[in-house]
């Protein structure tokens, strides 16, 4: 990868003035400041998995690094995420005799990406998320309460966690380690040295301050992706006016928005994808359902299958949201039900109801037979009836109309629907993460629309682009934000 010279800085200036609109005055406010305000080794802007992370391993390296956050609080989306941390080779999956590896892995990340991923960058993200994984378990004695197998793993390689006690115990080892967290303290633009040679840190409001903060090694881009910004999603990718955005507060774009200002490349902005499963009107991350992949089916208002729904819930939100007013429901009964409850961690607080309190909660609708409860949920019964005994048939003679093989990408027999209580699920697709962004390499260091790394300037996170491509492997964003965030300060300690 060729480094930025003055000659193409001139050219992506221009370029990116063009597209942007800027005007002259934008772009004098990132010349450097005759004095710095600070002065660290490294700026990571973005407080979440990716910018936790890469403070830890700027501690581990005994680097002096500022950690700013736009918020109030740190974790971001990484907070809002279903805790599973999807990695290959560990030694609990040895203990459970799961046969995985890390080649297995970015051959399942490759193909769930239709092979629009970049394969370096897949590779690197692999064995970074393993790097980390055993720095989780074995150095700070972290350990998951379940592997699960989740949408695009050939094997299971979802390690259960619960997120805000991984991203505590990250930002309390920075802290002890003499890392610098700031909240309410947003950076503004990213500044260059004094011959424009390399970004050298950035201008922030640090508790309503506007100051210049020095990176003597790099700028670290962990800011979030756009999902609560609805004008640069209509940009990108309008047909998902349907989602429900459920993100943190603070994913607006700003990382981004930086990276593009002083020329950085996107990728994968056209596979921006909603998340299938939520109940209608989510609000966190638990209001998600895969029952599906426990072998539920997914029905349109007209009562009939569209889909097969051992997909990935990326994709089955693509298909979903095309549906008449982007409705659709899941179908399932009390042995699916049960079985979900008990082997999937995700969306287990949904069921909690009916299993604990024993009540229906008003998300869902219940009936002793498949009749009573489509009559509930304002579908055919017989319509719905047809659907189902067909979809039954089906799996029975593995001539499934929508080539459902499996219960999950191909693992698991099918089951029927059959024995009530029968339930039925108005579900929705909602807006988690927008997995695309700023090109990065193998090492996370931004490129520019040239081909060209951009000196001093890296990127990790959801804000990147490169790794998902045009689908996504359940379990792989928050592993990939954590992944890349050690990945880029790793790189920027062994950088002269």
């Amino acid at each position: 990868m060729k480094a930025l010279t003055r000659r193409s800085l001139f050219k992506t200036g221009l370029a990116t003035a063009l597209l942007s609109g800027a005007s002259s005055a934008t772009f004098a406010q990132l010349n450097a400041p005759k004095k710095w305000d600070e002065t660290y080794d490294v700026v990571i802007v973005g407080a979440g998995g990716a910018g936790l992370a890469a403070a830890v391993e700027a501690a581990e390296n005994k680097m002096t690094a500022v950690v700013l956050e736009s918020q109030p609080i740190i974790g971001g989306s990484s907070t809002l995420n279903g805790g599973m941390i999807a990695v290959a080779g560990t030694k609990e999956q040895e203990k459970q005799g799961l046969k995985d590896s890390k080649e297995l892995y970015v051959k399942d990340m490759l193909k769930s990406g239709y092979n629009k991923g970049d394969e370096a960058v897949v590779k690197a993200f692999v064995d970074g998320a393993l790097y980390h994984y055993e720095w989780l378990t074995q150095k700070m004695g972290m350990f998951p309460d379940s592997i699960a197998h989740q949408g695009g793993q050939t094997v299971p390689r979802s390690h259960h966690f619960v997120s805000s006690k991984i991203l505590k115990l990250m930002a309390d080892y920075a802290k002890s380690h003499g890392i610098k967290i700031l909240t309410r303290s947003p950076a503004l633009r990213l500044v260059w040295n004094q011959d424009h040679s390399r970004i050298a840190g950035v201008e922030a409001s640090a508790r309503g301050k506007k100051i210049f903060i020095e990176a003597k090694k790099g700028v670290l881009l962990a800011a979030g992706g756009f999902s609560r910004n609805p004008e640069l999603i209509a940009k990108y990718n309008p047909p998902l006016a349907h989602a429900d955005a459920i993100a943190g507060l603070g994913t607006k774009g700003d990382g981004i928005k930086m990276g593009l200002s002083v020329g950085a490349d996107m990728l994968d902005t056209a596979y921006i994808k909603a998340t299938y499963g939520f109940k209608l009107n989510p609000s966190t991350i638990n209001d998600m359902t895969q029952v599906y992949w426990s072998g539920g089916i997914i029905v349109n208002s007209d009562a009939k299958r569209f889909v097969n729904e051992e997909i990935s819930y990326k994709t089955i939100a693509d298909v979903a949201l095309a549906q008449k007013e982007g409705k659709s429901w899941i179908v399932f009964d009390r042995a699916i039900l049960k079985e979900n409850y008990k082997s999937n961690p995700q969306g287990r607080e949904l069921w909690d109801p009916i299993f604990k309190d024993k009540k229906i909660p008003d998300y869902i609708f219940e009936g002793a037979t498949l009749e009573e409860a489509a009559k509930k949920a304002g579908l055919n019964p017989q319509a719905l009836e047809a659907t189902v005994n067909a979809y039954n048939k089906g799996i029975e003679k593995d001539n499934d109309d929508f080539g459902r093989k499996g219960l999950v990408y191909g693992q698991g027999k099918p089951v029927p629907i059959k024995e009530g209580p029968f339930y039925i699920m108005p579900a929705t697709a909602a807006l988690i993460a927008t997995y695309c962004g700023l090109k990065i390499t193998p090492t996370a260091r931004v490129v520019n629309v040239f081909g060209e790394v951009i000196p001093g300037l890296w990127a990790a996170g959801e804000l990147t682009g490169g790794v998902h491509g045009a689908g996504y492997l359940s379990g792989s964003a928050f592993a990939k934000a954590q992944a890349f965030g050690r990945i880029a300060v790793k790189d920027m300690f062994n950088s002269k």
